[in-house]
């Protein structure tokens, strides 16, 4: 496969969980529709689109036409047991993690991210050495790995953090959500002790209260549009710029009401909404 542009911080990623049920076909379109330079992937998204007849070479010919490209393949999450055992554990790939890397070599993909449930925060030392090891894996296949904390996770903002400063490797770092970001009352202090230049994917959403009562029920249903909730994302990416993220910015509204537009104008709304953030931020 010839080698790909780099997106960087002013280009546009419409995340996987913004149109989560559109097909291949008709999310790129629609992310090209709303201006955006990249699209990101669930793991199960390359087979469904197998599924619906495309062929890998089709699905880069939808890209190359498009003017698109795949950032982030979402989400390992059975790396738990690896973070809790340490390097010993982590010595072979997990299902997940293989599946990814065959997501990421059909499509040309930069990241593959990883996240973990609900827990007490993860003991660094393991956690650390396991990382370094899916890390270097990665790198094998040409990709970063950026790890996703949320409150109330096993890997929260500071744990997250930690995790990648002691792995110390080039090609891993943080994924920051603006949603869990928001929740998460040390995610700013992990950002600034985080080595620099360490956030490998940015994900925005906006907030429509400051704690609901079912956080994980309001984070896959009811996030808003960049701008039209009470999140200071405005401070978020200048922040994100003062600790010297290069990484492009995606936008993952998991909303039940722009899931029920056409995609097509969902994927404009997203894309006017961040722009606007942008605008606000950088002037």
């Amino acid at each position: 496969m010839a080698a790909l542009p780099q997106l960087g911080p002013g280009d546009l990623v419409l995340c996987p969980g913004t149109l989560p049920a559109a097909t291949f076909r008709v999310r790129a379109a629609a992310a090209a529709a709303g201006g955006f330079s990249g699209i990101g992937l669930w793991l199960p998204q390359l087979r469904r689109a197998h599924a619906e007849g495309l062929s890998d070479a089709d699905l880069r010919a939808i890209l190359t036409d498009h003017a698109l490209v795949v950032t982030d393949v979402e989400a390992i999450t059975d790396f738990g047991p690896c973070l809790r055992g340490g390097a010993s554990a982590a010595r072979e790939p997990t299902p997940q993690e293989r599946l990814a890397y065959e997501v990421a070599a059909a499509i040309g993909a930069t990241t593959v991210t990883v996240v973990e449930g609900a827990g007490p925060p993860m003991s660094l030392e393991p956690a650390s050495e396991a990382f370094a090891v899916l890390c270097d894996r990665a790198a094998a296949h040409g990709l970063d790995v950026a790890i996703e904390f949320w409150p109330d996770s096993a890997v929260d903002a500071l744990c997250a953090g930690a995790i990648v400063a002691a792995a110390g490797r080039p090609t891993g770092g943080l994924l920051v959500d603006t949603w869990h970001a928001h929740h998460d009352p040390h995610a700013r202090e992990a950002l600034v002790g985080a080595p620099r230049g360490s956030v490998k994917s940015i994900q925005v959403a906006d907030v429509g209260s400051d704690m609901p009562a079912d956080y994980l029920a309001a984070t896959m249903h009811a996030r808003r549009l960049p701008g039209d909730g009470v999140s200071d994302l405005v401070g978020w990416i200048r922040l994100l710029d003062a600790v010297g993220t290069r990484a492009p910015l995606g936008v993952e509204v998991l909303s039940d009401g722009l899931h029920a537009l056409p995609p097509e104008e969902a994927a404009r709304r997203a894309g006017s909404a961040m722009r606007a953030l942008l605008a606000a931020a950088r002037l």
